[in-house]
């Protein structure tokens, strides 16, 4: 080997032992690397996830490592609806879901929380919006402790149930005692709400319909989904589809109120006229959620033409 080149293997061999600490002081030099702040999350976007996510599953955890056959079935198209009108009673599943219970009964605390405000107030008109808001929490948790599934408060619902009916029959009027039981009932809602559960007693699952709600109240919330929201995000196709979410939820909520206000223990339930006019406004509601459903404004307007004349109809001979 001649002495240039054992010169430039010298060279070489230096620079490899040098190479590692350089890169060493480089990245000491450097400091600490930067990283981005965690995000700070409003209460809007939290309360849309669940608390504890392992809460809402059911069954056992699936075991991965374990291998399967899959068989592979001859697909089918589904069957196509028959068009049959849902009976008064059926599974609630099948007339609202869950996901509408719960954001109804958010809305409603921030309703509550605007009229249950000073005893002047609550004496001079609130008192009447308390008891349709307490009515309708009245219903949903009526329905959420019957629900065939899971929904949000399931295990406090009866009770709940039977606390919001009883303030809902107290507020036909405005005294300091219906105040005081409102302030009570809000401070129960919020706290539920927010994640606490208030300390109800035990009642059965199985509602006493005639004894949930007065048919009056709710009937004021279904003029509220019907001329106030319904027929204004029906009419025209850049309504429908600006509240597409909007119209599938009133929707599901007119169904379910008309579910109820034709069960056992309402006013004319067993009169056959007043009967079909439920079933018509039922059928028409949950036509006009599988509208949206499927994209298709045309069906919904038809759906609520529908509604609408059902209502009518039905004014006509039952007129509170």
């Amino acid at each position: 080997m001649t002495c240039r080149r054992v010169q430039i293997v010298i060279v070489g061999m230096a620079l490899s032992a040098l190479l590692p600490c350089v890169a060493a002081d480089a990245k000491e030099s450097a400091g600490p690397a930067k990283r981005a702040r965690p995000p700070k999350w409003s209460a809007d976007v939290l309360d849309a996830f669940f608390e504890d996510a392992r809460e809402k599953l059911v069954g056992s955890r699936p075991d991965y490592s374990a291998t399967t056959d899959v068989v592979v079935a001859d697909s089918a198209p589904p069957a196509a609806s028959d068009g049959g009108a849902t009976p008064t009673g059926a599974a609630w599943s099948n007339v609202i879901d869950a996901e509408t219970i719960e954001t109804e009964i958010k809305r409603l605390g921030q309703e509550l929380a605007k009229a249950v405000t000073t005893p002047s107030e609550f004496k001079g008109g609130k008192y009447e919006d308390c008891r349709r808001l307490f009515s309708e929490l009245a219903v949903l948790f009526a329905v959420a402790a019957e629900y065939d599934g899971d929904v949000r408060w399931k295990d406090s619902a009866p009770g709940l149930r039977d606390r919001f009916a009883r303030a809902g029959r107290n507020c036909k009027v405005g005294t300091d005692q219906t105040f005081k039981e409102s302030i009570q009932r809000k401070q129960d809602l919020s706290d539920l709400i927010a994640g606490s559960r208030p300390n109800v007693p035990q009642a059965e699952r199985a509602a006493d319909w005639g004894q949930v709600a007065d048919r009056p109240p709710l009937m004021q919330r279904l003029n509220i989904a019907h001329e106030e929201r319904l027929t204004k995000w029906l009419a025209n196709q850049r309504q429908f589809e600006a509240n597409r979410d909007d119209v599938r939820h009133e929707a599901q909520l007119v169904a379910a109120i008309a579910d109820v206000v034709g069960r056992e223990g309402f006013d004319y339930w067993d009169e056959d006229e007043y009967a079909k006019h439920v079933r018509e406004l039922r059928q028409a509601a949950a036509d006009v959620s599988a509208a949206v459903e499927l994209d298709n404004y045309e069906q919904a307007q038809k759906a609520i033409n529908r509604a609408t004349k059902a209502c009518a109809d039905c004014h006509e001979l039952y007129r509170e």
